[in-house]
């Protein structure tokens, strides 16, 4: 009777240890769906769609955006473009550990959370001409911002013009000097609510103004580390006058946009 109780009590208390370490190391469950692997793939003329079941890419937008843009900036395509469409942040973190869109221009690249995406490719695009300061890196990314698919070709930003952004935040008092954001740590410093749409719509002018040529100079001849002094003396060889003699034009055109 002894042992059968020993027994007993032994199988209790193995029973219990089992579901005590059952509970305390349950995980959130990871199902496939929540951070599904890519199993879809879509190649058409210049890009490589990679998604996952359920989800959706735009081919038809993003090829009418790619031809468009390419032809503005007159750049060749080394090789299609691989396309990685993430349902959401959260995916693009569990896949990537990065967040929440960004472009590779070592593997020509772009991963994103959009079916389709403009602002990315762009970098991929210009990453062929160079990579000058954020500000302007990220201002030609925002400027061309278009919807070439439906005949749009205005630069927006969350569904607006770049320049009416610019104007508001300048008839608020909080549009940002330009020589406060020239560097790419200074730009960084700032909220990108501001940061982007305003130097969107600076280099947005500056081509509409005097070309796309000379701001592809700016790439030419730009890092993306340049010191503000160094900015400041290449796009015064690029232009012939100074960035701020520039920024003053620019203000004078959002005061009558």
């Amino acid at each position: 009777m002894k042992n059968h109780k020993n027994k007993l009590t032994k199988t209790f208390i193995l029973l219990f240890l089992i579901l005590a370490v059952s509970f305390s190391c349950k995980k959130t469950p990871t199902s496939p769906w929540e951070y599904p692997e890519f199993t879809e793939a879509l190649e058409t003329q210049n890009f490589i769609f990679h998604y996952s079941q359920g989800d959706n890419v735009e081919p038809a937008w993003q090829e009418a955006f790619h031809e468009w843009t390419i032809g503005q900036l007159e750049v060749s395509i080394p090789k299609k473009i691989d396309y990685y469409k993430y349902w959401n942040v959260a995916h693009t973190e569990a896949l990537t550990g990065k967040s929440p869109c960004w472009s590779d221009s070592k593997n020509f690249a772009v991963h994103t959370i959009y079916p389709g995406d403009n602002h990315e490719c762009v970098h991929l695009y210009t990453s062929l001409i160079g990579q000058p300061s954020d500000f302007f890196n990220e201002g030609i990314a925002v400027a061309f911002s278009t919807d070439p698919y439906n005949g749009d070709y205005v630069a927006k930003w969350r569904g607006e013009s770049v320049h009416y952004w610019a104007k508001k935040f300048k008839n608020e008092g909080t549009l940002i000097p330009l020589n406060s954001m020239l560097e790419a740590n200074d730009f960084r410093r700032y909220d990108g609510r501001i940061t982007y749409p305003e130097s969107g719509s600076f280099v947005s002018f500056m081509i509409d103004t005097y070309g796309i040529y000379k701001m592809k100079s700016i790439f030419q001849a730009g890092a993306r580390m340049d010191s503000k002094e160094v900015i400041k003396q290449k796009f015064q060889s690029i232009y012939g006058f100074s960035i701020e003699q520039a920024e003053n034009e620019w203000l004078i055109f959002l005061d009558s946009y």
